[in-house]
């Protein structure tokens, strides 16, 4: 398993540094980032790369709890804190574990990382399961939806752009629609569905994609719902 790559949080200077021992110590850890507060990490929340953040809750500039309510997305998250009172709140947020200061140990700490990596395992284990089954001749191709740049609907027939090339499959729009996954594709189009992972470039009528030769149109009665699930202001 590759390291779970971590940021850390944390606006007091000695737990700040208590916390960075134990997690440079950690092999299952890789600290690419701690900052002071969570308005110094957003630039590197932005990249995506973020996979895990051990962060403080009390904190005078943005509050731990505001920051991850404000992610669209976020990586998992255990809370390092000295008030208990914030249990209930944090855990809401769906974090992966919440440990007091005062009973951060290294052991302690690898309880939080053994729940990580039994998270990963099991988002893999989903994702590998929801893989598209494609008849081609005599045998089952599959692939999954990550490698998928967009969809184009021809009557019965659905073509899929890959990483791989394309693939032409006896489907419909809709039926994708229902097991592609729905964070991750929408609907911009009758005929067009794609990968917002391949966005290159938004414009008011069409979408640019980082793998395709050709922009993708965005149809009047799909513009509003695409234009709010990518968090764009008309």
């Amino acid at each position: 398993m590759n390291r779970i790559k971590t940021i850390i949080i944390e606006d007091e200077p000695l737990p700040q540094k208590r916390l960075r021992t134990m997690v440079d110590k950690n092999q299952e850890l890789n600290l690419i980032g701690v900052f002071d507060d969570p308005i110094e990490a957003i630039e590197i929340m932005s990249s995506g790369q973020v996979q895990l953040i051990f962060s403080d809750i009390q904190m005078p500039e943005l509050d731990g709890i505001s920051f991850i309510k404000s992610l669209k997305s976020p990586p998992f998250i255990v809370f390092v804190t000295a008030y208990s009172q914030y249990a209930t709140e944090g855990f809401e947020l769906d974090v992966i574990d919440y440990i007091m200061k005062p009973l951060l140990t290294e052991e302690r700490l690898l309880k939080s990382v053994e729940k990580v990596k039994q998270a990963i395992s099991y988002q893999k284990s989903t994702r590998n399961s929801h893989d598209i089954k494609i008849k081609d001749r005599h045998k089952t191709i599959f692939i999954s939806p990550m490698d998928i740049f967009y969809v184009h609907a021809y009557g019965d027939y659905v073509k899929l752009y890959t990483k791989d090339g394309e693939r032409v499959i006896l489907s419909t729009m809709k039926a994708l629609e229902i097991n592609l996954p729905s964070n991750d594709f929408i609907r911009i189009h009758r005929s067009f569905m794609i990968n917002i992972h391949s966005i290159k470039a938004v414009e008011a009528t069409k979408v640019s994609l980082k793998d395709a030769d050709q922009d993708i149109p965005i149809g009047l009665q799909y513009r509003d719902a695409f234009f709010k699930f990518i968090g764009i202001d008309k």
